[in-house]
């Protein structure tokens, strides 16, 4: 006789089921709790609070909770999103989903008892990240959303500040613009390989004078490494990470100008791509799990709601004084709060006094 367990296991591999959906299982769906702690993951679906990247969130939970986190951020094609939770006690369960804007099918989670999702963006996007506790989770947390770039950065020792002209710079007086971007380095420091693959062209010809086109398997991108001083591979060769394909230089159109890289990505048939987001370098998060009081009192009236941590973001409301609030988490000195009438948004420190 095969079990109940092994048919539901059997039903899983094809429905693939998000761990949020295994977890819920466990409970009678008349339950007053799960109810609202569902109701709370439908109304997070909903919102649009907004959170500038890199963006870090400490807050507490008490059991039983009904809170369920959801931000709007923005990612660029070639960044890869990272999501991730630390709880005190560590042994909290969180459910982390990405969703793009007005869809209700996850394109990333994290997986059963997990604490990270991750997502590579193939295009320039807006996702919405929903991060649910555990029904009885009781203690603090801290939420991380950042991006990193997919690929490596393609010149030995240099970095974001060593990028000086950008996708899309005016050339010859107009008639063109810049596919790809310039990366400026002492003549004859090492142009690596900024993702396995194989070198599928080298030579020189044309504007790009000395170059090296390095594929990404089968169908993927064809990099693009040209001004090259000298050239290390051979056509054919397999590379991995960060293996030498030749030098920087100032060869084909460059020669009045300093040595420097031109690094281009082209997608199929979708030409040329913007390849800063694929090798930008990225700030992570720093910062450890604090103790943030749940409950918080308006200062003043028209105490001023924003979508997002900054001035910069839209007002959505003018809180009145004296005000009792819910606080989700802080970020910075900016606090997530809920209004009794469960309006979420952001609102600065110096608004708020915390109620121990």
């Amino acid at each position: 006789m095969v079990s109940c367990k092994q048919i539901q296991q059997a039903t899983d591999v094809i429905t693939q089921p998000t761990p949020r959906e295994v977890y819920a299982r466990d409970f009678d769906k008349e339950d007053i709790a799960y109810q609202r702690w569902l109701n709370a993951y439908e109304i997070a679906q909903k919102d649009s609070l907004q959170a500038p990247l890199p963006f870090s969130l400490s807050g507490q939970l008490q059991t039983p909770n009904y809170r369920a986190f959801s931000y709007e951020v923005p990612i660029k094609q070639g960044e890869r999103l990272y999501a991730t939770v630390a709880s005190e006690p560590d042994s909290l369960q969180f459910f982390l989903e990405a969703f793009q804007k007005n869809t209700n099918d996850p394109v990333a989670r994290s997986e059963e008892n997990g604490t990270i999702l991750t997502y590579l963006a193939e295009r320039t996007d807006t996702l919405q990240i929903v991060v649910q506790p555990e029904l009885y989770a009781n203690g603090n947390f801290q939420l991380q959303l950042y991006t990193q770039p997919s690929y490596a950065f393609p010149v030995s020792g240099a970095g974001n500040k060593n990028v000086q002209s950008f996708w899309g710079a005016a050339r010859d007086g107009g008639r063109r613009s810049h596919q790809g971007i310039d990366i400026f380095a002492a003549r004859g420091t090492p142009v690596v390989a900024a993702i396995e693959g194989r070198v599928s062209s080298t030579g020189e010809r044309g504007l790009g004078g000395k170059q090296v086109w390095l594929r990404d398997g089968l169908f993927g991108a064809s990099l693009y490494y040209a001004h090259l001083d000298s050239i290390a591979v051979r056509t054919g060769t397999r590379v991995k990470v960060g293996d030498t394909l030749g030098f920087v230089g100032n060869t084909g159109n460059a020669r009045t100008t300093a040595p420097h890289l031109h690094f281009g990505i082209y997608q199929g048939y979708s030409g040329a791509v913007d390849p800063y987001p694929f090798v930008a370098q990225q700030e992570i998060p720093q910062g450890t799990i604090i103790e943030v009081p749940s409950t918080a009192l308006i200062r003043r009236n028209n105490a001023e709601l924003r979508t997002g941590p900054s001035t910069k973001f839209t007002q959505i409301a003018g809180v009145q004084q004296k005000d009792t609030v819910a606080v989700y988490g802080q970020a910075g000195n900016w606090y997530h709060i809920q209004l009794q009438d469960s309006l979420k948004g952001f609102m600065h420190r110096s608004l708020l006094e915390l109620l121990p």
